[in-house]
């Protein structure tokens, strides 16, 4: 019987940006082996080796570098997919340049590496033609039966029954796996009757590239921090896996991938919020609850994940109380959530945790949304600061950074409404 969890599980390092050191390397996947992944996917978009300059071999120390990782990926049970990206310059009809591709695979093919993905991916229209892409491929399969290989194609999302991965997945061996990243490039969920369309059109099952943390191109001033939600419990039926792409903060990183750790262990029984916690705790030990103020303000996302749930609770609690014509207990509930607010400010400003760093313009940020609460709150106490409250809201809401946006205004429209 086959265990109810996904065959590949795992993470990429597939974004655009500053790639990870190989220290943090080992330290990811360490925390993420751990718990249960298996798949380890470099593919950083800005290491010039991987993709705008794919034709070229690894210089020796560079190479020593990757052999390393590869070898201590398998001490920790996780296979090594190295990821090569061609398709801005190959020249399909070009002997040499399958010459160079091969040369390149054959060259980690001697770290003993075993597993490759080939990318045509964000690649200009004039080479996206399924049938070039389909033969680079097979031509990598035929000459290295014994290697894993998937394919990350020029239509990565969608319904999947476009024209494009019809006729390329049709054209590949079925053992070579197709990387989907769902409906849109980042999606909001995957379902079992996406996965089973996209198997009946491309005869592969997905193999899907979850663009989930990652917070690169447009998604730049949000902070991922929330768990992996709405992906379907039984998809793993219908899936060779799901490869979660990291953001390019590290640390920050760590906090939604533990959840998607416990996600693909466990698919039938994952409990966001309890994953989430766990996660924080794992990661904060004893300060875990001084943390979420801010750490629940970074859950904007593709995923649509409530964001600053338990503000939204006091604010709420609290607004009802007001209505109700019950000031003292509404500012009793705002009153004892400031403070909450507070300690978490002051933990970011004493703590020594490495992800504080990463965090630093949402740190900003969330500083002047307590400096706001405290103005709201002197408002509503008979202490009149309505111009330096609305000058610092207009400054707050000015900011390009993402945190709690909609409820916060309206407590603060309430306070700035009293005694006008």
């Amino acid at each position: 019987m086959r265990e109810k969890t996904f065959e590949r599980r795992g993470f990429l390092e597939g974004f655009y940006g500053r790639p990870w050191t190989d220290a943090q390397r080992r330290d990811m996947i360490a925390l993420l082996a751990a718990k249960g992944m298996n798949v380890y996917a470099y593919a950083a978009k800005d290491d010039p080796y991987h993709r705008d300059e794919w034709e070229k071999l690894y210089p020796p120390e560079a190479l020593a570098q990757l052999g390393s990782l590869a070898a201590f990926c398998k001490g920790k049970g996780v296979d090594f997919m190295y990821c090569t990206a061609p398709g801005l310059s190959f020249e399909y009809d070009n002997q040499e340049h399958y010459r160079l591709l091969r040369a390149k695979v054959e060259q980690v093919m001697a770290l003993g590496v075993t597993s490759f993905g080939l990318f045509f991916d964000d690649i200009p229209k004039d080479r996206q033609s399924p049938e070039d892409h389909a033969k680079v491929a097979n031509v990598l399969y035929k000459a290295y039966p014994n290697i894993s290989l998937t394919v990350c194609p020029m239509v990565y999302h969608g319904k999947g029954d476009e024209d494009y991965i019809k006729r390329l997945g049709r054209a590949l061996p079925k053992k070579v796996d197709i990387f989907w990243t769902g409906r849109n490039i980042c999606s909001q969920e995957f379902t079992i009757e996406e996965a089973k369309r996209f198997r009946k059109n491309t005869k592969h099952k997905p193999l899907y590239w979850d663009n989930y943390p990652v917070n690169d191109a447009e998604m730049y001033h949000e902070m991922h921090l929330g768990p992996i939600v709405n992906r379907e419990a039984g998809l793993y039926k219908h899936s060779r896996g799901i490869l979660f792409n990291a953001m390019e903060y590290f640390e920050c990183s760590k906090l939604p991938l533990l959840t998607c750790a416990d996600y693909l262990r466990d698919p039938e029984n994952y409990d966001p919020e309890w994953s989430w916690t766990q996660a924080l705790n794992a990661l904060f030990g004893q300060d875990a609850l001084r943390m979420i103020p801010l750490a629940e303000q970074c859950r904007t996302s593709c995923l649509r994940t409530s964001v600053g749930p338990q503000m939204m609770e006091a604010l709420e609690s609290a607004a009802m109380a007001y209505r109700a014509g019950e000031l003292l207990k509404a500012l009793g509930l705002l009153s004892n959530y400031f403070d909450r607010m507070e300690d978490c400010r002051a933990f970011l400003a004493e703590s020594g945790h490495p992800m504080i760093p990463e965090l630093a313009k949402w740190v900003k940020k969330y500083n002047l949304c307590c400096e706001i609460f405290e103005l709201a709150l002197m408002q509503m106490t008979g202490n009149p600061v309505r111009e330096e409250l609305k000058a610092k809201m207009e400054t707050y809401s000015d900011s390009a950074t993402v945190l709690t946006e909609f409820g916060f205004r309206v407590f603060v429209e309430t306070a700035l409404g009293v005694g006008a």
